[in-house]
């Protein structure tokens, strides 16, 4: 495979495991979320255990607690390809909590965000019936007005993410342990399914550049360049349909293909 090829096979395989992100000054790997009842016990504990693992995470510990979840955080959920979120009591009583777990399952949903739950001293099935202490904070919120038209939402995105894989924190267990087993099996999760998002964006820009030389060079035609870009565009901004991506990947292989038959360039290739 021509070195153009191979570099721009490597573009095809990081859309295809990273979601699309905002143009924020930093990428992250984890968006961590939790429940105000374990901020200063289990999640400082498993923050300390990832960032010991040299996994950029993102948490909002200074961000205020407004009636609904701010734009910035919503930037920041969006642009981590995994999300870890520690249930708690007070998840269900908090509608910022209950927001973030909407955003999240929808992110999963729309861009293939790996979502990691914890059951911290919560039974999941409470978490997936809204029943338990779950089903005394959502008669609450059922009483209050700003929040009757988010309950179905909130309770959706509680059932999705009660039926996913994660851990289970009950009480009288070693957390330490736990804490250090969750935070190696995020690391690894990080490191096999999600490239680095800058080095993606680098990449795409430079596949871009040489696509550029060969449109210069009258090596392929406008409408083949559009036809690429437009093709790129599903990629990264849906990045669900694994089908677009590998067809997006045999499109441009197909143009450089059709390019290599002129010397010009080969020349271009060999430089």
């Amino acid at each position: 495979m021509c070195n153009l090829c191979s570099r721009l096979s490597f573009f095809i395989t990081a859309m295809m495991a990273t979601t699309a992100t905002n143009n924020t000054d930093e990428n992250y790997d984890v968006f961590l979320s939790f429940g105000g009842d374990t901020r200063y016990n289990f999640t400082s504990h498993l923050l300390g255990a990832i960032k010991r693992q040299h996994v950029n995470t993102y948490v909002d510990f200074n961000l205020g607690r407004g009636s609904e979840i701010s734009s910035a955080l919503v930037s920041a959920i969006r642009k981590a390809p995994v999300a870890v979120i520690v249930l708690s009591e007070h998840t269900a009583s908090s509608k910022w909590c209950l927001d973030e777990v909407a955003e999240i399952m929808d992110c999963k949903r729309t861009r293939n965000q790996i979502v990691l739950p914890i059951f911290y001293h919560l039974d999941p099935s409470d978490v997936r019936n809204q029943s338990g202490c779950y089903g005394v904070a959502f008669e609450e919120h059922m009483k209050k007005k700003d929040c009757i038209e988010n309950v179905p939402t909130w309770r959706d995105a509680l059932k999705q993410m009660a039926n996913l894989s994660g851990w289970h924190c009950v009480a009288n267990m070693n957390e330490y342990e736990l804490v250090e087993n969750i935070a190696e099996d995020v690391r690894k999760i990080v490191h096999s399914n999600c490239l680095n998002v800058n080095r993606a964006k680098d990449e795409f820009e430079r596949q871009k550049d040489m696509l550029r030389q060969l449109y210069k060079k009258n090596q392929i035609t406008s409408d083949q360049t559009l036809h690429v870009w437009e093709m790129a565009k599903i990629a990264n901004f849906t990045n669900r349909d694994i089908g677009k991506a590998s067809k997006l990947s045999e499109e441009i292989k197909k143009v450089i293909e059709e390019g290599k038959t002129s010397r010009k360039v080969m020349l271009i290739q060999n430089k």
